[in-house]
């Protein structure tokens, strides 16, 4: 099975200007208030976006389009104020080019408006108070926020928490759950509406398996969760900044270079608890968070 990474994507300065009168299929999402247009020449990639982002209906006009078109060797992705870039590996997939379409058009949005950052990390709302579970692929973001949402927390998103001005806002892209973690969830409990949704495909929408109202309200961003791999049974352990810094770091993105990245993470991680996760099972977890989060709660 071959293997498509957006790490794989190269900058480009070519023109593409010419290009963009062949993009007539469209698909339009709004994210913390930002309207995009994805536009493209390949009809089944609208479509894949269009699915993929269906909670993200767009209310207002347009802020700026997006593009992807077919080139020779590849196919190019830009926008008029951000980065140009291109695949040069040969066709691909609409769901592969899909895929390479929302990790660039997504930075595109961060940078087209400076209040906006993002993290590589799920994040859910208990109590009043919203929180970022962090942690690179495969570590267990999905399967612990599906968790929380089976005991009644709220949930933004499984992949990327959005910020604008530190307040964080839903991003409910499609949720991908991977075999294993569905596995650990079915351990859990065989027999809700997760469950059945696990069954029948490999993909859900947030806001379809535990309906409108466990989508989160934008909220202050006041705690972190680091996963710090799995154990017998669940442990949390209270960090300081410092020792969360090098995570957020990682996977902080906002404009401008890595310094105003670093600057952006550290002001961000002022007012916010942080705290080391070890994951036990799904449930266990869950719990772990819901505890830390009610103590904020209570001493706010």
């Amino acid at each position: 099975m071959r293997v498509i990474r957006a790490e794989q994507l190269t900058r480009s300065s070519d023109a593409n200007a010419a290009l963009e009168r062949h993009c007539i299929h469209t698909a339009r999402c709004e994210i913390a208030g930002v309207v995009m247009e994805l536009c493209t020449d390949i009809e089944d990639v609208a479509r894949l976006f269009a699915m993929r982002y269906a909670d993200h209906r767009a209310t207002h006009a347009v802020d700026f389009r997006y593009y992807v078109a077919t080139v020779r060797g590849g196919y190019a992705f830009w926008c008029a104020h951000a980065h140009s870039w291109r695949w040069s590996q040969g066709p691909l997939p609409p769901d592969a080019i899909a895929f390479l379409a929302d990790a660039v058009a997504l930075a595109a949005m961060v940078r087209f408006d400076s209040r906006m950052a993002t993290m590589h990390a799920a994040a859910v709302e208990y109590s009043g108070v919203a929180a970022a579970i962090a942690g690179n692929s495969t570590t267990g973001k999905t399967t612990t926020l599906l968790a929380c949402a089976r005991r009644g927390m709220r949930v933004y998103s499984d992949e990327r928490t959005v910020l604008s001005e530190n307040v964080v806002h839903p991003f409910l892209r499609r949720c991908s759950v991977r075999a294993a973690g569905a596995r650990l969830l079915l351990a859990d409990n065989d027999n809700d509406r997760l469950a059945e949704s696990l069954r029948i495909a490999p993909e859900l929408s947030l806001k379809t398996c535990f309906g409108p109202s466990a989508i989160a309200a934008p909220r202050e961003f006041r705690a972190l969760f680091v996963l710090n791999g799995t154990g017998h049974c669940a442990a949390l352990e209270a960090i300081d900044t410092a020792a969360a810094l090098p995570a957020i770091t990682r996977w902080f993105d906002t404009r401008g270079d890595m310094v105003d990245r670093v600057a952006r993470a550290i002001g961000t991680l002022r007012r916010v608890k942080c705290y080391r996760l070890t994951l036990g099972s799904p449930d266990e977890s869950a719990a772990a968070i819901a505890y830390a989060l009610s103590r904020i709660a209570a001493t706010s």
